[in-house]
């Protein structure tokens, strides 16, 4: 099977309906598939190890319920566990553009730890002593990831690398909306008396190299986006929003966007400076208040570490109803207007180990979210070279869809609890307006969206 015929078999898997998952599979019940009421009990008593060997069995079960045609067949939701060995692993004859693009997801999966060592390794040689230690003392003593900092240090030209559109184009990511947005900015047009000002050679204030004219003045309101749901990284988030791979700027002219992420990233060397070049900024109380200060807008992926450990292929579970940070935030600004932004396909990205409560595993991630804010759920989807398992998310489509903003106009300095339930429930229910009436399109059928505390 050629790599190509490989990756459409795997795009027709957003194309099945998620309710299939919840069908019972005919036949009687192996000892490989469990039944559901015992899956728990099994995965408590055994602790994870026990647990990620169920999970591998359910797969290795799904295989043989595909040679038989059964409910995982080519066009099932993960076709890629019934290959055989060969056709599991990158074809010698796959395109230089599939290459590179899943060279820059790599990179993007990987960067964290590479440019952690990097950093690491720079301090620890005497060789690179020249450039670390200056680079030490300025990341001291810079601010700029938590006091708004990003609207200078982000770039529009490193925002729009051709890698970025490889990114995109690896699973795609589309970006799309319901309705236009109103721009932040909008050109400035010179007035009658600038347009007939003669300059004097002899006035050093007209020449070009000291005139100080805005290009740009502030016609519309500024954004607050969120995003759901968080999945795996956000992947879609990234390409869409925190890139220009798919185009924000020429989709939603006049918006400056800077995307938000865990304070705990921007701790690396190198990699805070790659984040913050990308426009990307650490999700603090004090720096979105500042970026959207300084007439920027910022996208928050609202469900945070605890939607991630929720993630499974086919659901829509979302952790929202206690999220109201976020709505503080654009009554505490004013003129600023809330967005929902739903990523069909983000939650498809990877297969996710679920641990229950009383395991080991899962007291871990839940001590990890408790003392560092994040955590790091049991992932897996396909490899670098090859199909069947890795770290590399699968080649799923990804539509990053906005909906109708809310508008906020009134600037309230210390909003009650009952204004901002106000908001949040007009939020909620644009949010849900958003997803149910896309969701046939893109391929949820009638799965229901579970929001949770």
């Amino acid at each position: 099977m050629r790599d190509t015929e490989f990756e459409q078999k795997l795009r027709q898997r957003t194309r099945v309906d998620r309710t299939e998952l919840t069908k019972p599979v005919s036949g009687s019940t192996t000892p490989d598939t469990p039944l559901p009421e015992d899956d728990d009990k099994a995965k408590a008593k055994g602790g994870f190890f026990n647990s990620l060997r169920d999970e591998m069995s359910s797969y290795r079960s799904d295989r043989s319920r595909k040679s038989s045609g059964g409910q995982f067949g080519e066009e099932g939701l993960v076709p890629h566990y019934g290959l055989p060995r060969l056709d599991a692993c990158c074809s010698i004859q796959t395109p230089m553009r599939r290459r590179l693009q899943t060279a820059v997801v790599a990179w993007h999966i990987s960067s964290f730890v590479f440019l952690a060592v990097l950093s690491i390794y720079a301090l620890s040689n005497p060789m690179l002593w020249f450039a670390s230690i200056p680079y030490t003392i300025y990341f001291i003593f810079d601010r700029a990831p938590g006091n708004g900092g990003v609207v200078k240090r982000g770039s529009h030209w490193f925002r729009s690398l051709p890698i970025w559109t490889w990114y995109c184009e690896y699973f795609p990511i589309n970006l799309d909306r319901t309705t236009p947005l109103k721009p932040t900015y909008t050109e400035k047009k010179p007035s009658p008396s600038e347009k007939t000002k003669k300059s004097s050679i002899f006035n050093p204030k007209s020449w070009k190299l000291f005139r100080r004219t805005e290009k740009y003045e502030l016609t519309g309101p500024r954004y607050i986006f969120g995003y759901h749901p968080h999945g795996i990284g956000a992947l879609g988030a990234f390409g869409a929003i925190g890139t220009e791979g798919c185009g924000w700027s020429k989709k939603f002219p006049g918006i400056n966007v800077s995307l938000m992420t865990l304070v705990a990233q921007f701790h690396v060397p190198l990699y805070r400076d790659y984040l913050l070049a990308l426009g990307i900024s650490a999700v603090t109380r004090k720096n979105s208040l500042k970026v959207l200060e300084r007439n920027h807008s910022i996208c928050i992926v609202v469900g945070g570490a605890r939607e991630s450990l929720m993630s499974s292929i086919g659901s829509v579970d979302l952790v929202l109803k206690r999220r109201k940070g976020f709505i503080r935030l654009a009554l505490e600004s004013g003129n600023v207007s809330l967005v929902p932004v739903f990523g069909f396909g983000e939650t498809d990205c990877y297969n996710i180990v679920h641990t229950s409560e009383n395991s080991f595993s899962h007291k871990v991630q839940l001590w990890m979210k408790k003392n560092y804010g994040f955590t790091i759920p049991i992932f897996y989807a396909r490899g670098l070279f090859n199909y069947d398992f890795g770290f590399l998310p699968f080649r799923t489509p990804i539509t990053v869809l906005t909906g109708n903003p809310i508008y906020v106009e009134k600037k309230i300095s210390n909003p009650t609890p009952e204004q901002v339930d106000h908001y949040h429930d007009l939020y909620v229910e644009e949010l849900k307006k958003l997803y149910y009436d896309n969701r046939h399109k893109y391929g949820y059928g009638t799965v229901e969206m579970q929001i949770a505390g």
